[in-house]
This record gives C-alpha cells, structure tokens and sequence, in this order.
C-alpha cells in the first residue's frame, strides 16, 4: 500500500514539473487622488503552496520593470500605487508558488491611463438596418464597447457590447439611413472610457436618367462630413441592383465623370433599386444606403433580321423577324439597282407585323443588286438591318434540254437555302421538277409544252439556323421560247372560198410572242396602202373602206423575236378580183 502511494506522489511531482504558473488576469487601472489603482482577478494554480503576487512597475512599456511590491495574501484583488505627480507607469503581474520546476507566466502589461480610442470604421446599410462596424480598440484592458447615437438633443447610449466590433440597428426608418450619426466608446472593468470615435453615419446614394432618349442611369454617392468614406476600402466598389423586387446581383458599369457610375442595362418600366458595396481587407463588407429609380425611356429599336426579299410584278415582298419592338418614327426601303440607291419612304404601322409588301417600281426584269431596311426611333437612332437580295432566274435552250441557272438567295444570316425548280404551266399552275437544291443550276430535260414557251420559275427556302420555320422567296418566271418561222402566199383573193385565202399576212408556225412587229403594204406606186403592229391583223384588200384594185403589191414585215433577233421580210403579193 505505502508503495502504490509512494508512486502516485511520483506521479504528480512529475507532472508538476513540466507546467507553468498561470499569471493574474490584470483588468485594468485606475486614477483615483493621486494615485493609480490595479484590478486584477486571481486565478488557480494547484501545483502547491502560495507565496505571493508580485508587481512590476517601469516607466517605459519596453522595461526595464522593478519589482514595486510583493502580496501575500491571496484573496488581494487590488494596489494602490502613489502617483502624485500623475506620471505614465506600466505595470505586469506574477505569482510565485512553491513549485520547483516550473515557470511563472506574466499577466498583461497595462498602463495608468485610460484604454485607446476606437476607431469606427462604417456605418453600413444591410438589409434595411444599419450595422455600425470598428476596429478593436488595441488596449488589452478593454472588456466592452458603448455605442451612442449622436442627436440635436444629446448622445445616447443604444447598447453595450464585449467582444463584437459590429453592431445592427433595427427600426431605423428609411428616410432616415444616411441621417442617423454614431459613435463608439471602448471601456474597461475599472469604469474608464475612451474619448468618443469619430461620429460616423451611412454613406446615401442618388441618381438620375433612365428618362426620355436618356436610358442610361447616372449614379453618384451622397456624402456628408460624417459618412462612411467608402474610398478608403480595400477592394473595388461593387454595383449591386434589384429589378422590379427581384433579388440584389451584381451589375456592370462604367465611370462616368468624377466618381460618377454609369449603368445601361435598363429596360423601359422596370424600377430599379441600387447599392454599392466595399470590402476591408479582412473581409468586412459596408454598403451605401438603397437608390430606387423607374425607367421611363423611348424603347429603343432593337435589331431584327430581314429573311429575304421576293420582286413579284409590281410589289416586293420583305418578310422580317418578329421582335415586338416599338414603332419607329420614319422608315424606308433603299434599294440598289446597278450601283445606284432608291429610297422608298415606308408607314411606320408597316412594321406592326412581321414582313411588309411595298410597290416596286419599274420592270420586273429590271434586276434589284441588294435591298435594306432604314429605321428611325424617336430619339434620332438609325437601325439598319441586314442586307438582302433576291433570287433571279435565267432560262436558255442547252445542249439535251432547257438549262436554267439562277443568283442565290441572299440575306447575311446564319440557315440553311434551298432551292425548288418548277415549270408553270399554260394554265397558270406549277410542275415540281426538282426540289432542296443547294446547286444554282438545272437542266430540264422534260418535254417541253406542246404550245406557247417553255416557263420556270424558283423558289428559294429559307430556314433560319436552330428553328423548324422555313420562308419561300419565289423567282421570276423565265420563258424558253420557240423561235418562230413565217411564211407568205403570193396571191389572195378577197372572193376565195376559203376564209384563210380572203385576206393577205404573215402565217407562223408558233403563236408569236413579238415585239416592235410592223407590217406595211405598198401599191406599185410606193404609196402605202395599208399597216399593222398586230400579228392577228392582216389585209383584207381594201384601201380606205373601199376595194383595192387587182394587181401587184409590195409588202414589208419586221419583228423583234422573243430571243431578241430581229427579223425582216420584203415581197410582193397579188390581189385577184
């Protein structure tokens, strides 16, 4: 038994051997009729016997310290220190027990005069409250920090604090963010404070635009000489802003001029809500008070695409994106035709839909290079769209059939073009020859009509990229005609028996399809006797309404053909009665 204690105690001394004394817990000091009183707190040390509480005094906190006095009794919490002349003193605390091995710890050395000020850093608007922040007063006496709300009538104590160095107000009304001013007092066990912090209030924010032809808002920071300076933060200012209630993000922007941020994503009738926000360099972040603003702007044109245009007879057909967007002011359809530009003024009410028909003037042979669509908005804005050009198609006779080739459909978007070849027939119907070609060219090798030309026409499909919409543009029609052969009798009577030897013309072995066609006859004289720009009108044998005499008469006939040959005939004819 005596063994087994006799362990233990070995045990113990063993393990007192390697610990320290813990020091005192100083508090803090006091002036009191010129003297400086120390507060301390003691605490347990059960590694043996007490001795004493020693104090250490010097009048420079980098030493040396003299010992000032030594307490022996243990339940002391408190020495007065005679200090007439009021001079700075630094004190510490030890314990000595009767401990061999071990290390006495000192407390914390505090002078005789009352703890640092504090420095308030922000006042910070979160959420509808204000969040007073500062940084830690560096006196390690400091068991607490007052903030005080400054007013016309006084300062006032809103509440105490220990270890936090923020504190959130709540209730503030918000008319009243950016007017309510505070400060921060720091103090001790012993009663003492510091002197007051600066008085600190929020930083406020304002703005003005997003009115009119002005989209942009301006924002700018409201200062006063108490608010927080939100310059002096570590990191960048942020924008943060809330659309129609919607939650804060943050936003892009640009300076303006002087400490101006300008922000342009606004849509007209949204009403907006800002702040800025900073960063300490120990992650703390301030905020301005909240900005709210109502866009109240002329919607600008936004750009839309122009799928193609079609030329059908006298009308051009432009169908477009549908955007929603606001009516403009002035719009025209410029047109390019061999390098020269026409203007065609629009009604603004075209553009309620999604595509336009307007009159085309001129041939509709006449080849269009490009066409475009100029908008003007009420702010004087030009929108142009893309640049876009039809489809026309040529027809020739080839080689084992009819070639036909045609320019592409042309409008600078992203989809897919192809092309349909049909044959319109002499009733005016259609005859797929050919479909979802992407070539520019066919032949057509089918058997032609048995009358009249040979007539095609394209249409082009567009199908914009990611979409199942597809938009036809259709061709003008191109004619292959038969080149036409004419024959003459040499003699007619107005008396045959046959209706077609009573009269004298041209017989063709085609329905022609002429242009500039003049007919003329002349007596043996030379004096003209009859004329025609009708090929279904020919000479009956009479001059004047009355009988032409029988005898020799010369005729001449000229003709432009479809192809553009010119063709003439000279001969004579005779008239028997």
């Amino acid at each position: 038994m005596f063994l087994r204690f006799l362990l233990f105690g070995l045990t113990v001394c063993s393990w007192l051997s390697a610990q320290e004394i813990a020091a005192p817990d100083f508090l803090c000091t006091r002036s009191e009729a010129g003297g400086e009183v120390l507060s301390w707190e003691n605490v347990t040390n059960p590694c043996g016997p007490y001795v004493a509480t020693d104090v250490y005094r010097s009048t420079d906190e980098a030493g040396p310290y003299n010992l000032l006095t030594s307490i022996t009794d243990l339940s002391d919490t408190e020495y007065r220190d005679e200090n007439p002349t009021g001079a700075q003193f630094f004190y510490y605390l030890s314990y000595r027990y009767d401990c061999p091995g071990t290390t006495a710890l000192t407390s914390d050395t505090l002078d005789n005069r009352i703890p640092d000020p504090v420095i308030l850093r922000s006042v910070s608007v979160e959420e509808g409250d204000l969040v007073v922040g500062w940084d830690p007063s560096p006196s390690p006496e400091v068991s607490g920090y007052v903030i005080l709300e400054v007013t016309a009538a006084g300062t006032f104590p809103l509440d105490t604090v220990t270890t936090e160095n923020s504190y959130r107000i709540t209730g503030v009304p918000a008319d009243s963010l950016t007017t309510r001013e505070y400060v921060v007092v720091a103090i001790d066990p012993c009663g003492n404070d510091t002197p007051q912090s600066q008085i600190t209030s929020a930083t406020g924010l304002t703005g003005s635009g997003g009115t009119g032809c002005t989209s942009e808002v301006s924002l700018t920071r409201v200062q006063t000489a108490t608010s927080t300076n939100l310059d002096t933060l570590a990191e960048p200012l942020l924008l943060f802003a809330s659309v129609d209630g919607g939650p804060f993000t943050e936003q892009p922007y640009r300076m303006g001029g002087g400490d101006t941020l300008v922000y342009d994503e606004g849509n007209d009738g949204e009403t907006i809500c800002f702040y800025q926000q900073g960063q300490y360099a120990t992650g703390e972040t301030v905020r301005t008070d909240t900005f709210c603003i109502t866009l109240d702007i002329v919607p600008p044109l936004r750009p839309f695409d122009v799928y193609g245009i079609e030329v059908n007879g006298s009308m051009a057909r432009l169908p477009f994106e549908a955007t929603n967007n606001p009516l403009p002011v002035q719009a025209r359809l410029e047109l390019y035709r061999r390098g020269v530009v026409e203007e065609l003024p629009l009604l603004p009410d075209d553009f309620a839909v999604s595509g336009l028909t307007v009159p085309f003037a001129g041939s509709p042979q006449e080849i269009i290079d490009s066409a475009r669509l100029v908008l003007e908005d009420a702010c004087g804005d030009i929108l142009i769209t893309n640049t876009v050009g039809p489809v026309y198609l040529f027809a020739s006779p080839g080689a084992g059939g009819t070639r036909l080739d045609w320019t592409p459909l042309v409008n600078n978007l992203p989809g897919t073009v192809t092309y349909d070849v049909l044959r319109v027939n002499p009733d005016g119907s259609f005859t797929s020859l050919a479909d979802s070609l992407t070539d520019l060219t066919y032949l057509d090798q089918s058997a032609p009509p048995t009358e009249g030309p040979n007539c095609y026409v394209i249409t082009a499909n567009y199908s914009p990229a990611d979409t199942d919409s597809s938009f036809p543009f259709l061709s003008n029609v191109a004619c292959v005609f038969e080149e036409p052969e004419v024959f003459f009798p040499n003699v007619f009577s107005p008396a045959a028996q046959q209706p077609e030897n009573r009269v004298f013309g041209p017989f063709f072995n085609a329905a022609p399809q002429l242009v500039d066609y003049e007919f003329l006859i002349f007596n043996r004289w030379g004096a003209l006797v009859f004329s025609s720009d009708n090929p279904g009108l020919p000479w009956t044998g009479r001059i004047d309404g009355r009988p032409a005499a029988s005898g020799t008469y010369l005729y001449t006939l000229k003709y432009t053909t479809p192809t553009g040959n010119l063709s003439q005939r000279t001969g004579v004819v005779h008239l028997i009665r």
